[in-house]
């Protein structure tokens, strides 16, 4: 078996050539991932095929992930949406991406999305433009996650660095995740201000 983890930072290095200022992404403000966002949306993964691409002569692992769109909440995405990820298994190889999320058919989430001009990354800062959405057994509610698995109480709180909780603010004890629609209307109301994202000549 051959696993090639890489930082953001190797990945653009091997395969642009280009040389990169940091090996991490950082967290931006809920604001930030809505101006940088040509799509936002909800929307469940319907596929996510591993398959060999080419770019500048190398070959690397894509993973094309076709996704549902269940709801729109900024932009006008195609439907059904395709994102291409950098990283995924083809037999024995298997590329590692250091922040790069991985989706699995059936996933539910809340997805920044860039538009055509960024096609090797169309996640807004990688992991930090994914909301997985779980649904709790017992109540019947959508509620939305993190990438790293933990809740998501406020909007502001995505700002929040990945390895630490949304509970440093103060919450209260009796404090409950964000539902899934409480998460959308409050992404919604601030679109309302949000520039459109520049575009990239």
């Amino acid at each position: 078996m051959v696993i090639r983890p890489l930082t953001i930072a190797g990945l653009l290095l091997s395969l642009l050539f280009a040389p990169c200022a940091a090996t991490t992404v950082e967290a931006p403000d809920v604001d930030s991932l809505l101006r940088q966002s040509d799509y936002v949306v909800r929307a469940v993964v319907k596929s996510a095929t591993p398959e060999w691409r080419e770019h500048g002569g190398r070959r690397y692992i894509s993973t094309r992930v076709e996704l549902e769109i269940k709801e729109v909440i900024k932009g006008s995405p195609p439907s059904p949406l395709v994102i291409n990820l950098v990283g995924g298994r083809i037999g024995a190889d298997e590329l590692i991406v250091e922040g790069m999320p991985v989706f699995h058919p059936g996933d539910d989430n809340v997805l920044f999305v860039h538009g055509e001009q960024r096609r090797m990354l169309p996640l807004v800062a990688l992991m930090h433009g994914v909301y997985p959405i779980f649904r709790d057994a017992r109540s019947g509610q959508d509620y939305v996650m993190r990438s790293n698995g933990r809740p998501l109480y406020r909007a502001e709180d995505v700002s929040l660095p990945m390895d630490r909780p949304s509970q440093a603010r103060n919450l209260s004890p009796t404090a409950r995740p964000l539902t899934a629609a409480a998460f959308i209307g409050q992404l919604r109301s601030r679109t309302v201000l949000a520039p459109l994202p520049k575009r990239e000549k």
